[in-house]
């Protein structure tokens, strides 16, 4: 009974956290940002959760489990689904370019200066426990997301190159951080990781893409004829609902499932004027959902460790996207300038960074990553908190002196 109270609590807040989230009004102030952008939902979660008010206890959070891998699902599905390869195609190849070195360069400082910390914080700890959980936090640091400069564009009166470069950049990366989530879990895959490391990796990744494939062509195919919107909207769920409860099933990441679906269908489909209502209908309350359960899952232990992991994180991926992009600026032969201060847009990681961050402690549920998690949701919401601020100190005057 006290499931159902707690479900039918979570829709109502959903419902009317889903009218006032995702507003444009003063979005380039630190304090609305971050009650506008939907993460103090994550508060509410606490609020809810088990150290104040325990209606999300930990029996209730069992029961409600399945609700956060649909919702890892959705949110990978959402992602992939904008990313039709008929429009990337527009943008010149520099630009994916310096995506992808960006992400290499970022990736590689924040996994190579965390690893040699964790050493010295966790030295009874196996090295490769520790060499993932470097390499988690290095996917979680270059990962960005678009949300605030698409909440801000209304209040950039003068949008030049450097703004619709940020926009660009901070949409695709994703792409590449889910991508490197999804060669840990092949990689790093419990029971397997010991022995024939490169064999059961090569199966578990080839598994993950052969089934999103078959899985997106088969909704393509029964979406292909024309159907309501009410069924088309039934018919995505189920598949969405199907591909992370497989995923969950056999301990594959839910969010690299669901994108890799997404990016399959829509570029199959040619009814996406027909979804992406459907779509951002529903991810307004699907969204609150997660993040006020994330909120009751996260286990509050705070010490001197994760403050300094947490400042390390943080510094490391400022530092990292500032200073990689006068050498990639000469080395890509750019068309235009890329100063240091440009990275400052790169912040914000959003809510696909929360869900990246879950679905790492969802499969490897272990001490080390209680940790992790702490670790990632401070530096996310401290990150969204200064995200505006340094977006008014960058790219606003960037542009307005071009």
């Amino acid at each position: 009974m006290k499931s159902f109270f707690a479900f039918g609590l979570l829709i109502l807040i959903a419902f009317f956290g889903s009218l006032f989230i995702f507003k444009r009004k003063k979005i380039l102030n630190p304090w609305n940002y971050i009650l506008l952008s939907g993460f103090i939902y994550i508060f509410f979660g606490i609020l809810l959760g088990k150290h104040v008010l325990s209606v999300l206890s930990l029996q209730v959070l069992r029961g409600l489990h399945p609700l956060v891998g649909f919702a890892l699902g959705w949110i990978g599905f959402v992602f992939g689904f904008q990313l039709e390869i008929k429009y990337l195609r527009r943008f010149p190849q520099k630009f994916i370019s310096l995506s992808a070195s960006q992400f290499l360069i970022v990736f590689l400082v924040i996994t190579s200066g965390l690893a040699v910390i964790l050493k010295l914080m966790f030295p009874t700890q196996p090295q490769f426990l520790l060499c993932g959980l470097a390499i988690s936090w290095g996917l979680l640091g270059s990962l960005n997301s678009p949300s605030l400069l698409n909440l801000a564009s209304s209040s950039i009166a003068s949008k030049g190159n450097y703004f619709y470069l940020a926009r660009f950049l901070t949409s695709i990366s994703g792409f590449w951080s889910l991508s490197g989530l999804a060669l840990i879990f092949s990689f790093w895959h419990f029971p397997f990781f010991l022995h024939n490391v490169l064999v059961m990796g090569l199966i578990i990744i080839f598994s993950m893409i052969i089934f999103s494939f078959l899985l997106g062509y088969v909704f393509h195919l029964l979406t292909k004829r024309r159907v309501g919107e009410q069924d088309l909207f039934v018919f995505l769920l189920s598949f969405v609902f199907f591909a992370a409860g497989a995923s969950l099933y056999f301990n594959l990441p839910p969010l690299f499932v669901g994108m890799l679906l997404g990016l399959i269908f829509t570029n199959l489909t040619r009814a996406q004027e027909r979804i992406y209502p459907l779509l951002f209908a529903s991810e307004k309350p699907i969204y609150i959902i997660f993040l006020i359960l994330i909120g009751a899952l996260w286990d509050l232990n705070f010490d001197y460790r994760i403050a300094l992991l947490t400042g390390l994180l943080f510094v490391l991926k400022l530092a990292a996207f500032s200073l990689s992009l006068r050498p990639l600026k000469a080395t890509l032969n750019f068309p235009f300038k890329l100063p240091a201060r440009f990275g400052f847009c790169f912040l914000s990681p959003g809510g696909i960074a929360v869900a990246l961050a879950v679905n790492i402690k969802i499969i490897y549920d272990m001490p080390l990553t209680d940790v992790f998690i702490s670790v990632a949701l401070l530096f996310i919401v401290i990150s969204e908190l200064l995200s505006p601020w340094l977006l008014r100190e960058s790219l606003l005057k960037i542009d307005r002196e071009k």
